[in-house]
């Protein structure tokens, strides 16, 4: 792997959800950062792809492969090998795009939303539940199921598990702590 390709990886490494924002154009190396990113949001005007093959080259920082795990293989052979640009609709319509603003200004807003509901939320479950769904990628059903029972017993003693337990009961937000 070079050192390029282990850079854009990592989005995918950070035990925080990562966000990315794309205004208009997101291609090659660009795109295939925003591909290592947890959500990803953009305007409606965007365009998104992997150009590389008009040039007689390919994706070489993980593009191609992560296009595959999130849209499957035909279609990713598809907008890969034909090197489409993919309108921002179309993009979240086959899921490589959360979701889609009309504007700069509104993708400002989605974005800084997004982010708000995940910071509401327990951190140290966010990070169990990033780890985890990665990890189903790259592993067989019972080593995956097994991950995630292990995941799951390990929260039940956090304090932000009794917290959030206690938080629903009492009928208010939870204080999060990430412990």
């Amino acid at each position: 792997m070079s050192d390029l390709a282990d850079n854009i990886g990592a989005p995918e490494r950070c035990s925080k959800p990562v966000i990315a924002a794309i205004e208009k154009y997101a291609f090659g190396v660009g795109f295939e950062l925003s591909l290592a990113c947890d959500f990803r949001f953009a305007t409606s005007g965007s365009l998104v792809g992997l150009p590389e093959s008009a040039i007689g080259q390919m994706p070489g920082s993980g593009g191609s492969a992560r296009v595959v795990r999130l849209i499957g293989m035909t279609r990713a052979k598809d907008i890969v090998m034909l090197g489409k640009r993919v309108p921002a609709q179309e993009a979240k319509d086959i899921g490589l795009i959360t979701d889609v603003a009309d504007n700069e200004n509104a993708l400002e807003e989605l974005v800084v939303d997004y982010a708000a509901k995940l910071n509401a939320l327990a951190p140290i479950s966010l990070r169990s539940l990033k780890r985890v769904l990665n990890s189903t990628l790259d592993s067989p059903l019972n080593v995956a199921l097994d991950l995630e029972g292990h995941s799951y017993e390990k929260l039940r003693w956090t304090e932000d598990y009794n917290e959030g337990i206690k938080a629903f009961s009492e009928r208010r937000k939870p204080s999060y702590k990430g412990r």
